[in-house]
């Protein structure tokens, strides 16, 4: 058992140390978890980013409170929560202090131009990977309700330019209506 807490400690400090580009950033760090630790299942991750999306707060902080949760309990929540906050912290700071150096320094602005689109792509082989367990089935079977479910939405997206909130709650419909609609 204290084998797992300095574990989830580790792996959510790695996370916050690596993790650029927002919480959806993270998403490839928590896949790699249910490889290696089966903390929790595919289908539970998809839970936790839906909860995460709707409650207030950081989605990153918010994974990882859920996640340890998943894990340990209360006091895997508050473990990991803390474990990913802490390099941003330390590294804020930091920052903060040689701010002006910092910034215009030209080895800095090109790993920040490398990271930009490296974040991009990890949040883009995420959504493959979310459509694939999602909507594929792992190619088992095509789940036709959450297919029409992210075309619709998907398509809203760039034809609203709206608030994601907006489809969220678009999505809590459907969900009340493939509920009510067996």
């Amino acid at each position: 058992m204290h084998n797992t807490y300095f574990l989830l400690f580790y792996e959510f400090v790695k996370i916050g140390l690596f993790t650029y580009g927002g919480g959806y950033a993270s998403l490839p760090f928590l896949y790699q978890l249910i490889d290696k630790y089966s903390w929790f299942s595919h289908s539970e991750l998809l839970q936790l980013i839906a909860i995460s999306g709707i409650t207030p707060g950081p989605i990153g902080l918010n994974m990882a409170t859920f996640s340890g949760f998943e894990t340990l309990g209360l006091k895997g929540a508050f473990l990991s929560s803390f474990a990913l906050i802490l390099p941003m912290i330390l590294i804020t700071t930091q920052i903060f202090r040689l701010y002006k150096k910092f910034i215009e320094n030209r080895f800095v602005e090109s790993i920040l131009y490398v990271l930009r689109p490296t974040s991009c792509a990890l949040i883009a082989g995420v959504g493959i990977k979310l459509f694939y367990n999602l909507v594929l089935n792992n190619f088992s079977s095509i789940n036709y309700k959450a297919l029409f479910v992210v075309g619709f939405l998907f398509i809203l997206t760039f034809k609203l330019k709206r608030d994601p909130i907006i489809y969220m709650a678009i999505a809590g419909v459907f969900g009340v209506l493939f509920y009510l609609f067996k």
